[in-house]
């Protein structure tokens, strides 16, 4: 049957008509067709808003104010644990992907990673109650700095072998990409409200207690109802991740097979580097990884004392939020998935430059710079939160399609897949300059002038710091944001390639399904 398919297409791509040949791909491809069922469906946007259901954006302040790790110590710290996460990457990538197992290539490591994280990530978070209140307040004290390098590496360890599988996972959880980009819109405009539900929490907290809605006394300080509130979260949200991860493994399908022959790392490797449109994303991707490691939630919470204030501002983008999510599928149709990525990256993040002008140059009545004051502030970010919510469903899914596309490509070309190896390979190429930011990060703001107590203390920055956080908050990311589109020009799969491309992935699949149950069916005899 498969034979008469294949010959029946290669006659209608050699004889037939533009009308017929279309036609005949659409069949093929079957775009419509739906595979993941209502219930898994339900699983994977719980289990995919896991790995966002947690406090990780209060990191830096956990590190600098709460445990308190001296900004040079973390420089140099970061240069080890950037070498380190890049072995560490390529470990797993290899080990994941010679994996082949009743229940699949990535499915057994959500099982066995869900404990383990959450004993590690939750110990991490508790760190400060494991040694005095002199100790905590001592930058330099070097049992202290000894723990918090053990967990960061283990930390580090389990999140990246839940990342590689997970990435992998999801280009063999349906071979229909319309099916996938369908669980995607849905999985992550779910995951707008439930991921983020941890970190919107204690935003509020921290500002209900440096704006004084929470009182400090003589004996709760400030600094302790912070450290109260990270030692109790973190390890909750560690809990439910790792759980969550664990029911996931019970649910999960993969239903793209893997070669029946696991590929030397060597090959994989070749494979990933010497394939032009996956090198041009990946150079692009890195280049967008480079930052001053300084956001704008913490311009938010160093100049304006509000950590909340992109929440309250973004209320106006709830009602442009759908637009991308709802509408993909339709654009994805007509666009192809670079035109559509490029475009989804770049508007939201080029639109920070007015956002940094207006901060910057203008002054209220008193001579002081707009972007000291929350009110001048509000609506100018209201209308950038009313840009990046437009474009949020668009970049959210042509990133993971983007990624999942070159993993087909590879497919394609080679009748192998390398989803652990191309992962890797994608994570390390912005891990190098992820991991420069983090050495550079804590000695940049040495430089400027920032100071690692005066938020615990509800303090002001210093005035020669606070333009500089400004510009690299808003400034800094537009313009290697527009820069790191360009190697995208480069990527050579137009939506002509992209649907030829899985009109025959589609028949070489359904053969090595075929083969896949004619083995066994053998062994099952014998």
């Amino acid at each position: 049957m498969n034979e008469f398919k294949l010959r029946e297409a290669k006659d209608i791509a050699e004889h037939g008509s533009d009308e017929e040949v279309n036609r005949h791909l659409q069949r093929m491809t079957r775009v419509d067709r739906r595979v993941v069922s209502r219930k898994e469906t339900i699983g994977y946007m719980f289990f995919d808003g896991s790995s966002g259901f947690n406090i990780d954006s209060q990191r830096e302040l956990f590190v600098d104010s709460i445990l308190q790790i001296d900004l040079k110590k973390q420089s140099q710290f970061n240069i080890f644990a950037g070498l380190w996460d890049i072995v560490d990457d390529i470990l797993i990538g290899g080990v994941i992907e010679k994996t082949r197992t009743r229940w699949g290539k990535f499915v057994p490591y959500f099982f066995l990673i869900g404990i383990p994280y959450a004993i590690v990530v939750g110990l991490y978070w508790m760190l400060p109650l494991f040694f005095s209140e002199e100790h905590v307040n001592d930058l330099n004290y070097i049992p202290k700095f000894i723990a918090f390098i053990v967990l960061e590496l283990l930390m580090e360890t389990v999140k990246n072998f839940r990342g590689v599988a997970t990435a992998g996972y999801l280009s063999t959880i349906t071979p229909y990409p319309s099916d996938r980009r369908r669980l995607l819109s849905v999985t992550k405009y779910f995951n707008l409200f439930y991921a983020g539900l941890p970190n919107t929490f204690v935003e509020f907290l921290l500002d209900f207690i440096t704006n004084g809605l929470i009182k400090a006394s003589p004996t709760r300080t400030t600094a302790d109802m912070m450290k109260w509130a990270l030692v109790i979260l973190g390890p909750f949200t560690a809990i439910v991740t790792g759980l969550v991860t664990i029911w996931y493994s019970t649910l999960a399908k993969e239903r793209v097979h893997q070669s029946i022959e696991t590929p030397r790392i060597i090959d994989s490797l070749r494979v990933v580097f010497t394939n032009k449109p996956l090198l041009m994303y990946m150079i692009s991707n890195s280049l967008g990884s480079f930052s001053t490691g300084i956001s704008t939630n913490n311009y938010y919470r160093w100049i304006l004392f509000m950590t909340t204030f992109e929440t309250f501002a973004g209320i106006p983008s709830v009602f442009f939020q759908p637009l991308g999510y709802a509408k993909y599928n339709k654009l994805a149709a007509k666009y192809s998935t670079k035109r559509l990525y490029m475009m989804g990256y770049s508007i939201p993040k080029a639109s920070y430059i007015p956002v940094f002008l207006y901060g910057l140059l203008i002054r209220d009545k008193d001579g002081q710079q707009l972007f000291k004051n929350r009110i001048a502030m509000f609506p100018v970010t209201a209308l950038w939160e009313i840009v990046y919510a437009s474009f949020q469903g668009i970049i959210g899914i042509s990133r993971d399609e983007i990624q999942n596309e070159c993993n087909d490509y590879i497919e394609w070309k080679t009748g192998h897949r390398n989803e652990a190896i191309l992962q890797v390979a994608s994570t390390i190429m912005c891990k190098i300059p992820e991991r420069l930011n983090a050495v550079f990060t804590p000695l940049i703001k040495d430089w400027i002038g920032y100071d690692q107590n005066a938020y615990k203390n509800v303090q002001p920055q210093p005035e020669r710091a606070q333009p500089w956080i400004f510009a690299m908050s808003t400034l800094f990311p537009a313009i290697l944001a527009i820069l790191s589109i360009v190697p995208m020009f480069g990527y050579k799969i137009d939506k002509a390639t992209r649907d030829n491309m899985y009109a025959e992935l589609n028949a070489r699949r359904s053969e090595t399904a075929q083969k896949i149950t004619d083995a066994e069916s053998g062994v099952s005899e014998d």
